[in-house]
C-alpha cells in the first residue's frame, strides 16, 4: 500500500467533524482557530495508518476504538513537573494537612490527581504524604492519578522522571528529594516503593463517574479547565463535587478560575476551593 501523502490538506468540513469528534470524545473544545494545530498533531498519524486524507481517517475513527484512542493521545496537551505552583503545595502542607491530622481521622486520605498527565503531580503528592506518614504512626494515603491520554499514563505508571521534571523540586525541597527519590541523572528518578505501592493511575473521562473510587478529601483539578467551554467546566465540577468529602480541598489551575461559572465550590484562596455543602432534598 502505498503512504500517504506528506503534504495533505484539511478541509473546513473535516477540520468541524474533528472538532466534533474531539468534543465527543473528551469534552475538549478545539478552537474554531486551531486547525493548523490540529493538522500538525495529525498528519504524521495519517501517514503512520496509510489514510490518504483526512477525510478518510475520519471515517477509520468511527469503526476503530484503538484509533480513537490514539486521536485522544495527540490532540491532549500534556506539560508537567514535580512541584508545580508552589503556593498550592504550601497550603497542601501547612494549612490542609495539619487540620486533617488535627481532626484525628481513623481513616486514610483520599487524594485524586483529575488530569495526571504524566504523573508528576501524583508523585510529589506521594512524596509529601509519605514524609507525613512517616511520622505518625497511624496515618495513611492513597492517590489516584487519572488522564482521558493512555500515552502518558504509561510514563505515569512507569514513574521514572530526569531533568525539567524534577528540577524544581529538587531545587526546592532537596531534603525531601534526596530522602524519598531513588536513581540517578542518567537513568532518572523514581520515588520510593512505599510511596509508588499508594499510587494508581486510571484511563477516565472527566465528564464521566469514577467507579470503585473516593470519596476524595483532596482534588487537584489543575490547568485542565481551560481546554473546556464554561458549560461544560460546570459539568465536571458537579461530577468532581459529587466525589468529595463535604470538607475536602478542590485545587485548580494558576490561570483558571470559577468565579464566573455556576459552580457547587466555593473559594478559600485563589485557585483554593471547597464545595458547598449539598442542599438537602
Amino acid at each position: 500500500m502505498s503512504a500517504a501523502k506528506t503534504d495533505v490538506t484539511m478541509s473546513d468540513g473535516d477540520f468541524s467533524k474533528l472538532r466534533a469528534i474531539v468534543h465527543k470524545n473528551t469534552g475538549i473544545t478545539i478552537g474554531e482557530t486551531r486547525k493548523s494545530m490540529l493538522v500538525s498533531r495529525l498528519r504524521s498519524r495519517l501517514r503512520e495508518v496509510e489514510e490518504p486524507d483526512f477525510a478518510a481517517y475520519i471515517t477509520r475513527l468511527s469503526k476503530d476504538p484503538d484509533e480513537m484512542q490514539e486521536l485522544t493521545n495527540r490532540v491532549t496537551t500534556n506539560e508537567t513537573y514535580f512541584y508545580r505552583t508552589p503556593r498550592v503545595w504550601d497550603y497542601f502542607q501547612d494549612e490542609f494537612l495539619p487540620q486533617f491530622l488535627d481532626q484525628g481521622q481513623n481513616r486514610a486520605l483520599r487524594v485524586w490527581s483529575g488530569a495526571a498527565s504524566t504523573g508528576e503531580e501524583a508523585h510529589t503528592i506521594g512524596v509529601l504524604l509519605e514524609d507525613i506518614r512517616l511520622g505518625h504512626q497511624k496515618f495513611d494515603y492513597s492517590v489516584l492519578g487519572t488522564d482521558v491520554s493512555s500515552r502518558v499514563l504509561k510514563v505515569a505508571t512507569d514513574g521514572q522522571y530526569k531533568g525539567r521534571s524534577i528540577a524544581r523540586f529538587r531545587e526546592a525541597k532537596p531534603n525531601l528529594f534526596d530522602k524519598h527519590m531513588a536513581g540517578n541523572d542518567t537513568d532518572g528518578f523514581k520515588a520510593n516503593p512505599q510511596i509508588r505501592s499508594r499510587i494508581k493511575f486510571k484511563l477516565h473521562n472527566l465528564f464521566d463517574r469514577l467507579s470503585g473510587a473516593g470519596p476524595f478529601d483532596v482534588v487537584f483539578l489543575r490547568n485542565v479547565l481551560i481546554y473546556f467551554t464554561d458549560e461544560d467546566q460546570e459539568k465536571i465540577l458537579r461530577q468532581v463535587h459529587s466525589q468529595m468529602r463535604p470538607d475536602g480541598v478542590l485545587f485548580i489551575g494558576e490561570s483558571e478560575t470559577l468565579t464566573k461559572l455556576n459552580s457547587p465550590f466555593e473559594p478559600i484562596a485563589p485557585i483554593i476551593y471547597r464545595p458547598k455543602a449539598k442542599a438537602n432534598g
